[in-house]
């Protein structure tokens, strides 16, 4: 008999941020133990694989509000009915809290921010609230996507009642993308095909590190594309940097796109100099495309520190190290050898991520908070 998990989350979309796609991911992932049903305000999946409910949207906009009533509207129909309730959402219940992002208490202590300013928020009140709740509630189990959120949260929130750390999965192909495929990719995405390509994919530019990426390029002395995968309302920021690009290269804004294999069949290499990321799933998903990967050392990206530098991927120690990132991409460009160890050391590192691992962690904690005995 299948287990009926409740899935609950904001927005289910594939092409929404790292903890909406982790939740489509899994949820797809978990289709043959699980009876699935998806509660959520925004559902962007096929209706034949997921049950769904409704969450009504308010008329009043302000999120913090939105999520209280997320919070108890959510509550109300889970009372009964599901064998697990799954959270992807800062919400006083359900027993599987999934913690996909550094916590609200963890940032608010590392801003230092006063006592009396969060005392005059009522938008911080309600989020420190719901995460106490969320996370120090009996009979709640945490999981962590990566050890350092856990130990980080741990160290803030001591009372977690249960915890558990499950880094998110990766579709592992059966092979590389060929020459043909990434010529066939690059032509459908309007791009062109004899020059190198680098990838950039986030929906938050500056964070992630476009202006690095821009600025590197500049100082190259061979072509090249820059193809920028995510939302483009703030494409017009960045006209200056790529105006300054020279000739021969080029950036295109392409949006987001839900075809993520064909974009990472384009690339010749994914470009992250990210600010702040717990567990990037990008950097994942490229380097099960067989694309190499640069990207920014500990702090800035706590999934460093289980890569070996210029190995892996190539690790930055800062997201403004614009020198650094022109030497590695003209490496990546121009040393074969050094690509095709990246390469294959990368698709190493990511198969120890398929979903086939992951799901059968979280399938765990399900049984242990069921009590539910293997079988």
């Amino acid at each position: 008999m299948k287990t009926k998990l409740a899935i609950l989350t904001r927005n289910f979309s594939k092409i929404g941020g790292g903890a909406e796609s982790l939740a489509v991911s899994l949820a797809t992932a978990m289709l043959d133990e699980c009876d699935i049903t998806v509660i959520s305000q925004g559902f962007d999946q096929s209706p034949q694989l997921f049950k769904h409910i409704q969450v009504p949207r308010l008329a009043l906009r302000t999120r913090w509000i939105n999520q209280l009533w997320f919070s108890w509207y959510t509550k109300r129909i889970t009372r009964q009915g599901f064998d697990v309730v799954h959270s992807y959402e800062n919400l006083t219940h359900g027993q599987v809290q999934t913690v996909s992002v550094k916590t609200v208490h963890a940032s608010l202590q590392q801003r230092r921010m006063s006592a009396l300013r969060i005392a005059l928020s009522p938008r911080l009140l309600a989020y420190l609230w719901l995460e106490k709740k969320r996370l120090c509630s009996a009979g709640h189990h945490s999981v962590f996507v990566s050890q350092f959120v856990h130990d980080e949260t741990l160290a803030i929130l001591p009372n977690i009642p249960a915890s558990s750390v499950v880094p998110p999965g990766v579709d592992i192909p059966l092979r590389e993308f060929s020459s043909q495929e990434k010529s066939a990719a690059r032509d459908a995405l309007g791009l062109q095909t004899g020059i190198m390509t680098v990838g950039f994919v986030g929906h938050d530019f500056k964070k992630k590190g476009l202006g690095t990426l821009l600025k590197a390029a500049a100082l190259l002395d061979f072509d090249l594309q820059i193809m920028v995968v995510g939302k483009p309302a703030q494409a017009s920021q960045y006209s200056d940097l790529v105006a300054a690009l020279g000739p021969g290269k080029s950036c295109r804004f392409m949006g987001v796109l839900s075809d993520m294999p064909r974009a990472y069949a384009a690339m010749d290499c994914l470009a992250h100099p990210t600010t702040q990321d717990v567990f990037p799933m990008v950097l994942l998903e490229a380097m099960a495309k067989h694309v190499p990967v640069v990207t920014t050392a500990e702090p800035y990206n706590n999934m460093a520190s289980l890569l070996q530098d210029r190995s892996d991927a190539v690790l930055l120690p800062s997201p403004d190290d614009v020198t650094g990132m022109a030497a590695a991409l003209s490496q990546i460009n121009s040393d074969p050898a050094f690509r095709k160890k990246l390469t294959l050391q990368g698709f190493a590192f990511a198969q120890q991520y398929s979903w086939d691992v992951a799901k059968a962690k979280y399938y765990q904690v399900y049984r242990k908070v069921t009590n539910r005995a293997p079988r």
